[in-house]
């Protein structure tokens, strides 16, 4: 998780796409045994697979999506699926571990501390996610939709997913209210969870109703909706 002690990220200089299916006239990967092919040949396996399975599961849903649906879209054979999963929901959270790395590299990277000023360190965050929302709309409608209801461990994920949110505003929060006290006072955990889950509520509707023309213009809404969460005074 963030480093938050310093509020310093990774900043990365190209991102891959988190979801898509592959050209069925392009060039296949090695085939053969997973156990007998190359590390590296495995990471695209696994990493084709994950892609596949978020392609899938935005389009049809996360039941209706059968391992066939899965490979064919990665052109990986399903004797590799089983080899690399044991079953959906652990591709699923495979890839809830990779938007997860994309979220917290692209959504946080701004945060700095000498930049804590103002509102800048809720705007920056919440101005990110909504662009990764924008660029990644297989991954988010399958994330907040298909996600939560795809198995037990996935629902766990996704309740950890929020409760580190609140946690990293808080720690964030807490670095803010000693360089600017006179804006920004103490308020108990629950609200931190609020603010998060008040804000990714609104969120979720527009995704839901595939308004993600729309995400971005919510930027202004969303910040003052935080900042009068935690109890922002100007």
């Amino acid at each position: 998780m963030l480093a938050l002690g310093s509020l310093k990220v990774l900043r990365i200089s190209s991102v891959e796409k988190l979801s898509g299916a592959y050209d069925t006239q392009a060039a296949g990967l090695p085939r053969g045994r997973t156990s007998l092919l190359t590390e590296e040949t495995r990471d695209k396996q696994r990493r084709r697979l994950v892609k596949a399975a978020i392609s899938a599961f935005a389009e049809k849903g996360f039941t209706a999506t059968t391992i066939t649906d899965i490979v064919k879209r990665a052109r990986v054979s399903k004797q590799a699926f089983y080899e690399i999963f044991e079953n959906k929901e652990d591709c699923f959270l495979a890839a809830d571990d990779l938007g997860r790395k994309a979220l917290y590299e692209q959504v946080l990277t701004g945060i700095q501390v000498e930049s804590l000023h103002d509102d800048h360190w809720i705007r920056s965050s919440v101005r990110a996610y909504l662009q990764l929302c924008v660029n990644e709309q297989e991954f988010t409608k399958a994330w907040a939709i298909e996600f939560p209801n795809a198995g037990r461990r996935c629902l766990e994920q996704h309740n950890i997913f929020f409760e580190e949110l609140g946690k990293t505003l808080k720690s964030i929060h807490k670095v803010i209210k000693i360089k600017q006290p006179e804006q920004w006072v103490a308020v108990p955990d629950l609200f931190y969870d609020a603010a998060i889950g008040g804000a990714y509520g609104i969120i979720f509707r527009y995704i839901c109703q595939n308004r993600f023309d729309e995400l971005l213009d919510l930027e202004d809404d969303l910040v003052h909706f935080i900042q009068f969460s935690i109890e922002y005074k100007k």
